[in-house]
């Protein structure tokens, strides 16, 4: 009996700095983590807030937005089909207009692809100034995970109201592959499919992302 009592007490002690150990390490990688993501968004934001290399807004001001955003629980404020627009909403006056920073989401091949983009409002006129892809973990590598490329990024910004008041469309979906990338953004049509040949749902994903975005942003500015 004394035996079995001691072999209890040991494994019971073992158990205890063992479950001690985990949750220090969960707890340290979760701050980690969280602190990784924080820097990508800020990171982010202040890419989709740079014209001709400069900033529109002062870094300082970029990081206090976003640190302020975070402190709230993100959830989906506006959706259509699969996408979703996510809080928190930024917006900050610049020499140009107040510009509107907003996170979302589209469905790709292998779940949710997310991306930060930034909008010029004028006047109720709402122009897409440039978009960052933040996730795409589950995306397939050689296809929908060249999404990350800044050439293929680049093929969806900018785009004025005109465009994105029709619709934003992949080349494939609009019929429209034989305009070059500058002419198809002009009427809301992202050429893609001879920089990501194969990989239709994901630009997809982030073209349905754009146009919930604006969407919401045209409700929001009325």
């Amino acid at each position: 009996m004394k035996d079995m009592i001691k072999t209890g007490l040991i494994l019971m002690v073992y158990t205890l700095v063992a479950g001690l150990i985990l949750g220090f390490i969960y707890t340290s990688t979760q701050a980690a983590i969280k602190e990784a993501e924080l820097k990508n968004t800020i990171d982010a934001v202040k890419f989709v807030l740079t014209e001709n290399g400069d900033l529109l807004v002062k870094e300082k001001v970029i990081k206090e937005a976003v640190l302020e955003g975070s402190k709230e629980e993100e959830k989906e404020i506006f959706k259509k089909g699969t996408s979703a627009v996510l809080t928190p909403v930024l917006n900050f006056d610049t020499e140009r207009g107040k510009v509107y920073v907003l996170k979302g989401y589209g469905i790709g091949y292998g779940g949710k692809v997310i991306t930060i983009a930034s909008f010029l409002v004028n006047n109720k006129k709402i122009d897409l100034l440039s978009i960052r892809v933040i996730e795409y973990s589950q995306e397939t590598p050689g296809l929908g995970a060249k999404i990350a490329e800044e050439t293929s990024q680049k093929r969806f910004y900018p785009i004025p109201y005109e465009g994105l008041k029709n619709g934003v469309k992949v080349d494939k979906d609009a019929g429209k592959s034989n305009l070059s990338p500058e002419e198809a953004k002009k009427i809301g049509v992202v050429k893609i499919s001879d920089v990501m040949t194969g990989a239709t749902i994901t630009p997809r994903a982030v073209a349905s992302t754009i146009d919930t975005m604006f969407e919401y942003l045209q409700k929001e500015v009325q």
